[in-house]
């Protein structure tokens, strides 16, 4: 049952940003929810999660804008494996972890989907991505981590308080 929330939550954030969230870009970024999704369920649920996670929303991605079908999935694996890896040194319930991981998380799928097109021969121009693209788009991600990781740290985290030893 958690596996089946979890997959309609990512199709349903495919839908939500191939089809409402272009509309709301700032200075032509959009957010990528789909990473804070990813980074949200790797702090929350560890590395399996997020790269199963990872995988998923990245293939959705591939399949339908990507010049490279895999790429994306690559990414979001890599970022929700590593990311869930500090999970259980992870403070959940604060937010300062998100705004950390999601920043870090915006860059490096960034630089690796720059350092892949490089390498397949396609044209990115890393000065542009940097000045017109990240820093808008880590704040972008950042603003709207705050809700969905609040909304997924209410959905997914089970209260542990035992009695008794038991």
């Amino acid at each position: 049952m958690r596996w089946l929330i979890i997959l309609c939550i990512v199709i349903f954030n495919f839908i939500l940003q191939s089809t409402i969230i272009p509309h709301i870009a700032v200075l032509g970024v959009v957010p990528n929810t789909a990473l804070i999704i990813v980074v949200s369920l790797a702090i929350l649920n560890g590395k399996r999660e997020g790269a199963v996670v990872g995988i998923i929303a990245g293939f959705l991605q591939d399949i339908f804008f990507s010049p490279v079908l895999g790429v994306n999935a690559l990414i979001y694996f890599l970022i929700g494996y590593f990311i869930g890896i500090m999970e259980t040194k992870i403070y959940k319930d604060s937010l300062i972890a998100p705004f950390i991981f999601i920043s870090l998380g915006t860059v490096i799928y960034h630089l690796l989907y720059f350092i892949i097109m490089y390498f397949l021969s396609m044209n990115s121009y890393f000065y542009d991505l940097i000045r017109n693209v990240i820093i808008i788009e880590i704040i972008y991600n950042v603003i709207l981590s705050i809700p969905l990781y609040k909304w997924l740290l209410k959905k997914f985290t089970v209260s542990s308080i035992k009695f008794g030893g038991k």
